[in-house]
């Protein structure tokens, strides 16, 4: 390969992985065409990129834009994901993608210059995404307030559902004294002659 050429992939390669922190290295040696380009669309809907790269191209960029403990997972047919908002998710997304598709392998990866090995992406894709931290957070924060409202709303729920039993027990022969007969109330005086 020409230096010319080898620039022209280098320069695509920076461009690629501009501003990339985290990285997940995969082996894509035996995946079918028809597996792979599933693979691309579903992860390209998430904003998750894979790229088949030539590996003394990628440890020389790797090691310019500081993912150089990600160059250690470059051996044999290599191929680099990126992207998504975190790395739980990126990890969550290969994993998937890794036991639906038995060629897959995970090679390794790195998160903002510390080297992941195989076993760490796994245990990063069992953890909660950053949303559903956040919905634990609310719910947590939520909790307590939602204790004491329920708690100053119990006596005068108590005491309601108290009276209403009392009512329904009530005899039906018994009228209240507001629904009495007018002319039980006072006896009508005779007329004077």
């Amino acid at each position: 390969m020409s230096k010319q050429v080898k620039k022209l992939l280098t320069d695509d390669l920076r461009k690629s992985f501009d501003g990339v922190k985290d990285v997940v290295v995969l082996s894509v040696n035996g995946v079918n065409g028809i597996q792979n380009n599933t693979m691309r669309l579903a992860l390209r809907k998430k904003n998750i990129r894979i790229q088949v790269v030539k590996n003394s191209l990628a440890k020389r960029l790797f090691g310019e834009i500081g993912l150089e403990t990600a160059a250690s997972f470059l051996e044999g047919p290599s191929a680099v994901a990126w992207g998504g908002p975190t790395i739980v998710e990126l990890a969550k997304e290969i994993t998937d993608w890794a036991t639906k598709v038995k060629k897959l392998e995970i090679k390794g990866g790195a998160t903002s210059g510390k080297p992941l090995t195989r076993e760490q992406v796994v245990v990063l894709s069992k953890l909660p995404s950053r949303e559903e931290l956040l919905g634990r957070v609310v719910s947590l924060a939520l909790g307590p307030a939602g204790r004491i409202v329920s708690l100053m709303n119990s006596p005068a729920s108590r005491l309601l559902g108290q009276l209403k039993a009392k009512a329904e027990s009530a005899p039906a022969d018994t009228v209240a004294p507001e629904t009495a007969a007018p002319e039980a109330a006072a006896p009508e005086a005779a007329p004077v002659t």
